[in-house]
């Protein structure tokens, strides 16, 4: 037993997965410490509006670079031995990635002006971040292309101190300015990572690199599927913001549901470590089912062992959890703490190894009409319970979601499974 656990250990660490779920654990940790200090620094109010307001730019985010990092990560894995062709993906990625992020901040801004905005405050801090999806591309795509050459050492350093240098800077800029020095901060960090990322890690040069001839139109398309698949897949975790603000147009609510979000919403990224580590093996080995089915299981199941439990304990603590990490003005979080606590283990389970797999199995359109139906039906549900039930409301929607997506992700990934 015990030789097998330490050959599991070498294994781990000789393919690289250590360093990345490491350096992966400690950014995310160090972001869930920011979420903290940003409710604890700015209160009840300037939270809600920092929560309404970020939450417009992730809604845009959704749609980041065109699927830039997608396509990056799918078609350099696909390409082990051509390096050429490689950073030729790379250099190609940035450059519909940048044009089309330029368009994405000029939409936050018409949105800024032009559209109703029920959360006072919101408006001018909006416009202020308006070109933040300039510095998150960047920073998206070196770590697709990291991940996709399974340069994992460099990755886990890259991502851990990108991390680092957000969170550092935010919390001395929110401390000294408020608001307005959040955004400062971030825009001076996403520079030093651009520094850090040419002269520190030395990543390639897209300036130097020589681009070679590529299938454009193979890239653009599989980066649209997979783009509104995942967009689709990610408003299941902005939605209930977005709702909240317009329907019950109160900065301390939206205050409350975002501090219930926080655990459990950081917790996925434990499944989307796991999912995107295997990636590249799923994508080379599309063809080999055998290989398909038992990387899939020993996956799922693993998580299933880790969601399970941690979400147990997580509901058992809630209320001396929540009050002691964010405070008493918080109280009301923890029900819809609770339930949301309860939904992890199963998307983290089912829902997003399983949607995952079906993309990297070349199956990104299958995944987008997927997403497309759950969101649709997300939309309807969680707007009825709000309007009844508040925060607690669009908790049940979310977890209601979560069963749904998850059912419907793995009908369809055993189905491809049986075609082949």
């Amino acid at each position: 037993m015990v030789t097998k656990l330490y050959m599991l250990r070498q294994k781990l660490v000789l393919s690289g997965f250590l360093h990345v779920f490491s350096a992966n654990i400690i950014s995310y940790f160090v972001a869930f410490c920011g979420s903290i200090a940003y409710a604890r620094l700015l209160g009840a109010r300037d939270f809600g509006i920092y929560a309404f307001s970020y939450n417009i730019i992730t809604f845009f985010l959704l749609v980041n670079g065109f699927g830039a990092a997608s396509g990056v990560l799918q078609f350099v894995s696909r390409n082990p031995s051509n390096s050429g062709l490689q950073l030729s993906y790379l250099k190609y990625s940035f450059k519909l990635g940048l044009s089309f992020n330029l368009l994405l901040s000029l939409g936050i801004i018409v949105y800024a002006y032009t559209v109703s905005i029920p959360i006072p405050g919101s408006r001018n801090l909006l416009l202020l971040m308006a070109f933040f999806p300039l510095g998150r591309l960047y920073i998206d795509i070196f770590q697709a292309y990291l991940r996709a050459t399974q340069d994992n050492k460099r990755l886990a350093r890259f991502a851990l101190s990108s991390n680092l240098i957000l969170l550092c800077s935010n919390i001395f800029g929110i401390y000294v300015y408020g608001l307005r020095g959040f955004v400062i901060s971030t825009y001076l960090s996403y520079a030093v990572v651009i520094l850090l990322a040419t002269y520190i890690y030395k990543l390639p040069n897209l300036i130097k690199i020589v681009q070679e001839k590529l299938d454009t139109q193979e890239f653009i398309s599989y980066s649209i599927y997979a783009t509104i698949g995942n967009a689709f897949a990610q408003l299941l975790f902005i939605l209930d913001i977005f709702l909240l603000a317009y329907i019950i147009k109160d900065a301390t609510i939206v205050a409350a549901y975002k501090v219930a979000t926080v655990i459990p919403f950081a917790l996925n990224f434990i499944p989307g470590i796991v999912s995107t580590f295997f990636y590249p093996y799923f994508a080379k080995n599309a063809t080999n089912l055998g290989y398909i089915r038992s990387l899939r299981r020993k996956v799922q199941y693993g998580m299933l062992a880790f969601a399970l439990p941690t979400s147990l304990i997580l509901m058992l603590l809630a209320k001396p959890l929540i009050l002691f990490i964010f405070g008493t003005q918080y109280g009301q979080s923890v029900l819809p703490f609770q339930i949301l606590t309860f939904g992890f283990w199963i998307v983290a389970t089912f829902r997003t190894i399983n949607g995952n797999i079906l993309a990297s199995l070349g199956k990104a359109k299958t995944a987008m009409w997927l997403n497309v139906v759950i969101v649709s039906i997300n939309i309807l549900l969680t707007y009825a319970l709000v309007k009844v039930y508040g925060i607690v409301g669009a908790a049940v929607g979310v977890v209601a979601i979560y069963i749904l997506a998850g059912a419907l992700a793995t009908i369809a990934l055993n189905q491809v499974l049986s075609r082949k």
